[in-house]
């Protein structure tokens, strides 16, 4: 991960889901996906806030780029 991106994630942050829509670059729409679908997990409640750990984005990061390369390895 890029270092701009660090300086906008801390791993001890709570995150907004449309904060987390703006890190992934996609819509607020397939942020409630990836958490219906169980690719990213349900987010904590504060009152009627929902937020995301950003460790479990950065998870969900990590594990793209793994699958990434997995797929070129097995291509190649």
């Amino acid at each position: 991960m890029n270092t701009e991106m660090n300086a906008v994630v801390d791993a001890k942050q709570l995150l907004g889901l449309d904060k987390v829509a703006e890190i992934l670059d996609i819509s607020l729409r397939e942020v409630y996906r990836l958490i219906a679908c169980g690719e990213l997990p349900k987010p904590v409640k504060i009152g009627r806030l929902s937020k995301l750990p950003s460790s479990d984005v950065l998870d969900y990061i990590e594990r793209l780029k793994s699958a990434r390369i997995e797929t070129e390895l097995n291509v190649r």
